[in-house]
């Protein structure tokens, strides 16, 4: 396991979530310079950033519904 371990979301280079190894040794998942969560472990880094994929799905659906329903 590399040290700047970089995983990368399903999703295009703009918008994916990746998982990196900070230098205090906490792990932290980022979309580009932005850090949205950190975690003890990569396991629990692993499951932010899946739980955050999810919720962007989830959003996209949700806004994807409202342009269809506009009168």
């Amino acid at each position: 396991m590399a040290d700047d371990a970089d995983i990368r979301g399903v999703r295009g280079a703009t918008s994916a979530l990746t998982v990196k190894q900070t230098a205090t040794g906490y792990w932290s998942v980022q979309r580009g310079g932005v850090q949205l969560a950190f975690a003890m472990t990569r396991e629990a880094a692993e499951r932010e950033r899946m739980t955050l994929e999810r919720l962007r799905r989830c959003s996209d659906r949700r806004a994807g519904s409202r342009e269809t329903t506009r009168v």
